[in-house]
């Protein structure tokens, strides 16, 4: 069974110094997860066609798409073709729309021009519930409605609704299908559903449209007894035999033995990855497979939080200091020039009150930052992040070290995910 990481930009700095928190450059100075380890932590990368909506725009050479000044996208992303690239249309960038703005001809032709190895068919989400704007809820078919402020409506849509999206999805999936008869990657018919048995019809209409690899979509909200009985079902009732199945989304440790049982061929999720900098206990998972918490040593010098810290009546200069002082300590400690841990402890958390998080809850995160920092549990890692970073692998403080912190977590997963797998 394979894992694909999910990119959305998710590089770091090569000359990142964290006793400077200096770097260079940007994308030209970039290193990605699968150029720091050795063999990559993952099998395989997927690409949403929608980061190129959303955050990184494609621009056109002779007509032609091109990703920095690269026209494909195993060159912009480095893989040396040791990595197959899989492309999806980002369905989740556009669940509150009518309709998906993005056509099939135009998913097919980036696919093919930008050199993916698998492309997604154009499928639409067949959530329960959409937020839009007022006005626009002309569009829906809905049995509920309620204000969620800010002129934005949440409608809960009919069955009628989410019918016709997954009607939507597989008559996309067909063109799809036709338009990708000749092209360079191998098209992958994407599968929707709002009840088990809707996704099972789905994948049978793929299956008899000539599919011969399916992407299930729409699953992360969906309780896990749900994937597990579709898993079961889809096995039961549909032939997939030479047919390779992919779950969009889908990591939950206790869903492994039954995605193996059932012979699921992928999945992709950037959990492991994005709990580094998204999670407010759960940033850091150690070599014991347990998750710690990071500690928080935010710089002074962000401009988005100036405004809390000048609320402290401290100087800038005087913050700065402080923020220095305990950045050096943890690193002291780390080297086992400190020993008191009670004191560093207080100077971490009395630093962190000057920034006023609403999630902030002093007890707690004393009680955890004591667990990690008595654990020195990223001394136990040999994996190369953690060898070169040390103790500033756990210290939650912008891009570079977050996102560094992501890349172990994956590491770790994706040890644990082969060793399951033997």
């Amino acid at each position: 069974m394979k894992f694909f990481l999910p990119y959305w930009e998710d590089w770091v700095h090569k000359d990142f110094d964290p006793l400077t928190d200096s770097y260079s450059g940007g994308y030209e100075n970039s290193i990605f997860a699968h150029e720091i380890y050795s063999p990559p932590p993952y099998d395989g990368v997927l690409v949403s066609l929608g980061m190129f909506e959303l955050k990184l725009k494609l621009i056109k050479e002779n007509g032609k798409p091109k990703i920095r000044g690269f026209s494909n996208i195993k060159d912009y992303l480095r893989t040396k073709g040791k990595l197959p690239v899989l492309g999806d249309c980002g369905a989740f960038t556009y669940v509150n729309e009518k309709r998906p703005p993005l056509s099939v001809e135009k998913a097919a032709s980036h696919y093919h021009l930008l050199g993916f190895d698998y492309g997604i068919s154009v499928d639409h989400i067949c959530c329960e519930t959409v937020t839009v704007e007022r006005g626009k809820e002309k569009e829906f078919k809905f049995v509920d409605l309620k204000e969620t402020g800010k002129g934005k409506l949440k409608l809960t849509l009919s069955t009628d609704e989410l019918e016709e999206r997954r009607q939507l999805s597989l008559q996309n999936a067909r063109e799809f299908l036709k338009l990708s008869k000749n092209a360079s990657f191998i098209p992958v018919g994407a599968a929707q559903g709002y009840s088990v048995e809707t996704y099972i019809d789905s994948v049978k209409e793929l299956v008899r449209y000539g599919y011969t690899f399916i992407a299930i979509g729409g699953l992360v909200p969906r309780r896990t007894d749900f994937i597990k009985e579709l898993l079961k079902k889809l096995a039961e009732e549909v032939d997939l035999e030479g047919v390779r199945v992919h779950l969009l989304g889908v990591l939950r440790e206790e869903l492994l033995p039954e995605m193996v049982k059932w012979g699921i061929f992928s999945f992709d999720s950037a959990s492991y990855l994005r709990k580094a900098w998204l999670k407010a206990k759960e940033n850091y998972l150690g070599i014991d497979y347990k998750w710690y918490a990071s500690i928080r040593v935010p710089d002074s010098r962000n401009p988005r939080l100036k405004k809390k810290i000048m609320r402290s009546n401290l100087s800038p200069s005087d913050i700065y200091e402080q923020e220095q002082k305990i950045l050096r300590a943890l690193r002291e400690y780390d080297s086992g020039k400190v020993k008191e841990l009670d004191a560093l402890i207080e100077d971490v958390m009395t630093y962190d009150r000057l920034f006023f998080r609403e999630e902030f809850k002093e007890g707690k995160y004393e009680k955890l930052y004591r667990e990690l920092l008595e654990s020195k549990v990223w001394r136990e890692c040999s994996c190369p992040v953690c060898r070169k970073l040390g103790i500033d692998v756990v210290i939650f403080r912008g891009s570079n070290r977050n996102k560094r912190r992501g890349f172990h977590n994956t590491y770790v997963f994706y040890g644990r995910l082969n060793e399951f797998l033997k």
